[in-house]
């Protein structure tokens, strides 16, 4: 298995060029990307990864980078549109009505190898002669009691299908990595592995800054992500029922739109409560310039969940030097390091502990510990992963 070499920015920037112009114009090759996650109105996940992925390539690519979904190559023009606002809601619009200035027809690759990234499961395998897919993780399989029974076998014959047609497989964690091979069998020398990036706007991070500035905010808790049961809500809602003196120092704030199988928590009557008394506050969606707000003004956030591939919001949070509250499971200790405060998921006394530990020490934690953290996810970047994907496409090539 492939791991991507940590590099600077600017190297990574580097290194992405040379192996794109490689490629392209060494070797002739037409690089697409699928961008049917683009389609959503609302971007969180998979959407906000393929939409950095292609930023990412287009600074590097340009006009070269070619996009498709299912088997129409789709036009540049309102893909960069929809990168531009942040939503794939114009962009669905054209798609779904066949308007001629989005589908430009049949996908016809050139003479040179053709390279096809699908930044999630594929509709259509073959299409190119050297397929990439992303895998983001494998919870289906490690956690079957948080899906339905149709949900995993589809996920299921999907995922074999595309590993089965890929050139490389792209896992956006060692530990989802390791997932692959452990349960699937899947030779280590198929998958590369290539982390999931952040990278906030500089516009959203200096609004915030402006807002927060001088305001008194009441302490909170921040919990990030869609609400369905494989996040773990469940645990936080049993934490507040048993220990509702926690109410008394910090509000909860819960993020997210709900998920495809939504929680269908019992609430006790004094959660319902706080409910009323907004101390646990629901936002539900929120664009990244409300969460990189909330993000800055928390105390920490707290990340239950059961189970994650890579765990985008521990890094939004330490990326911004937010203290992160994090599961001990599955990829989040490789990701956030020790610098999490981490708690066993299946245990609302560990959680206690973990939140308790966090408030005893919150004013030891100094700039130069928080500095450290933003630090240690830096190299966690777009462009970092699509180096690691090209560099793996690009072995595969013959020489």
């Amino acid at each position: 298995m492939d791991h991507p070499r940590a590099l600077s920015p600017i190297s990574d920037k580097i290194a992405l060029a040379l192996v794109a112009e490689r490629l392209v114009y060494d070797r002739g090759a037409d690089i697409y990307l699928d961008i049917r996650p683009l389609l959503d109105e609302n971007w969180t996940g998979i959407p906000v990864v393929t939409a950095a992925l292609a930023e990412a390539l287009i600074a590097t690519l340009g006009e070269k980078l070619r996009f498709f979904a299912g088997g129409d190559e789709i036009a540049q023009a309102p893909v960069w549109d929809a990168l531009s606002r942040s939503t794939g809601a114009f962009l669905q619009h054209d798609y779904e009505h066949h308007r001629a200035e989005a589908r430009i027809g049949p996908i016809r690759p050139g003479p040179g190898p053709s390279i096809g990234i699908f930044p999630s499961a594929k509709l259509n395998r073959g299409l190119f002669d050297y397929e990439c897919s992303i895998i983001h993780d494998v919870s289906t399989l490690v956690t079957p009691q948080y899906h339905t029974t149709e949900n995993i076998a589809y996920h299921m014959e999907a995922l074999m299908a595309d590993v089965s047609t890929n050139a490389i497989t792209a896992c956006v964690s060692a530990a989802t990595a390791a997932d692959l091979t452990a349960y699937l069998g899947i030779a280590p020398e198929k998958l590369v592995v290539a982390h999931n990036g952040i990278a906030w706007r500089a516009q959203d991070i200096a609004i915030a800054t402006a807002e927060l500035e001088g305001e008194l905010i009441e302490p909170y808790f921040l919990i990030l992500g869609t609400r369905e049961p494989r996040k773990n809500l469940g645990l936080v809602v049993e934490l507040l029922n048993v220990f509702p003196e926690l109410l008394s120092t910090h509000r909860f704030v819960i993020t997210g739109k709900e998920g495809w199988l939504q929680d269908n928590l019992v609430l006790p009557p004094s959660v319902r409560e706080a409910l009323k008394t907004e101390k646990i506050f629901v936002t539900g969606f929120i664009s990244d310039a409300e969460k990189c707000k909330l993000l800055m003004a928390a105390q920490a956030t707290i990340y239950p969940s059961f189970f994650e591939g890579f765990g985008l919001p521990l890094v939004e949070s330490l990326s911004l030097g937010t203290p992160c509250i994090a599961s001990c499971t599955s990829s989040l200790p490789e990701i956030g390091g020790p610098f999490c405060t981490y708690f066993d998921p299946y245990s609302v006394l560990d959680l206690h502990r973990a939140i308790t530990t966090f408030k005893r020490t919150a004013k030891k934690r100094d700039a130069a510990q928080r500095q450290a953290a933003q630090e240690s996810v830096a190299k966690y970047s777009w462009t970092a992963m699509a180096l690691a994907i090209l560099q793996a496409l690009e072995a595969k090539l013959p020489n």
